[in-house]
């Protein structure tokens, strides 16, 4: 794939850009079928993503264009059917290098009453690495009920990267990169149409933000759904959060933001949901 990209951008604050580029990628992968059945492969791939702006005036012209990121993609793997065809399973390894990689990072510019002003933009940082492993089964064990499941790990680094405020974050993990994710599943599908779903998800903690050392932390999820399926008509009860978990989507530290505590620097959290329940019905025609 070639692209060729020409943009522009200008302000009434007379900031103006006019960036003209060549983005190139690709994908080249062997596959090898065993007399057994299983697949492997191995591919390398290149991708990008292209540049852009921040628009907020709040931010100085140094701050407002950013560049293009590539990454290059190595990846291994096998794919197979065990068990006379009952169990499928996929494991991958895998290894990016990242280029000019695309952040999303912040500032927090103090006020006059001692508040602060947190701003959000895409920067660039030199360069970063990520590599780590896949693994996923789907498994009928016997009619009525299969398992399925997936477990992602994962390491990231920075190898050079010096942040807006001047902190050198080379060695770090990356934000948004959890050491590891999970789901697994039990189904139980009855052929007169009664069925039900219990299931689980998780990840590690991991940094909020590439600006602040505020982490996000640990959590699992369990959610269950069951009912009765019939031709045209279905009907199911379900819960959400099941153990009601207290858990992040995102999050912000390093700054005051609250005039009952003097605005004290501290770490502000937007919760994802809390257990919720219901009933439901679906008509097929």
């Amino acid at each position: 794939r070639v692209e060729r990209r020409d943009d522009r951008y200008d302000d009434s604050e007379e900031v103006a850009f006019a960036p003209r580029e060549t983005l190139l990628g690709g994908r080249a992968a062997l596959e090898w079928t065993l007399d057994s059945g299983a697949l492997l492969y191995g591919s390398l791939s290149r991708g990008y993503k292209a540049g852009g702006f921040n628009t907020d005036g709040s931010l100085d012209a140094d701050l407002r264009e950013f560049d293009s990121e590539a990454v290059w993609n190595y990846e291994l793997g096998v794919k197979s059917l065990n068990l006379d065809g009952t169990l499928a399973t996929r494991v991958a390894a895998f290894v990016m290098t990242r280029a000019d990689q695309q952040v999303a990072t912040s500032i927090v510019r103090l006020r006059g009453d001692g508040s602060a002003e947190f701003i959000d933009f895409v920067g660039n940082a030199a360069e970063g690495t990520n590599y780590g492993a896949e693994v996923e089964f789907d498994w009928q064990l016997a009619a009525p009920l299969r398992l399925s499941g997936s477990l992602g790990l994962l390491a990231t680094r920075f190898d050079r990267f010096v942040n807006a405020a001047g902190d050198d974050l080379s060695g770090r993990d990356q934000a948004h990169a959890p050491h590891y994710q999970f789901s697994v599943a039990a189904d139980y599908a009855r052929a007169d149409g009664w069925f039900a779903r219990l299931e689980a998800e998780g990840r590690d903690g991991f940094y909020w933000s590439d600006s602040h050392d505020a982490r996000a932390r640990a959590y699992t999820l369990v959610h269950a759904r069951a009912g009765w399926r019939g031709e045209q008509l279905e009907v199911a009860a379900w819960v959400r959060n099941l153990t009601d978990e207290t858990w992040g989507t995102r999050g912000f530290g390093g700054f005051g933001n609250d005039p009952r505590n003097g605005y004290a620097p501290g770490e502000y959290v937007q919760f994802g949901s809390p257990r919720a329940w219901g009933l439901g019905t679906r008509l097929r025609f």
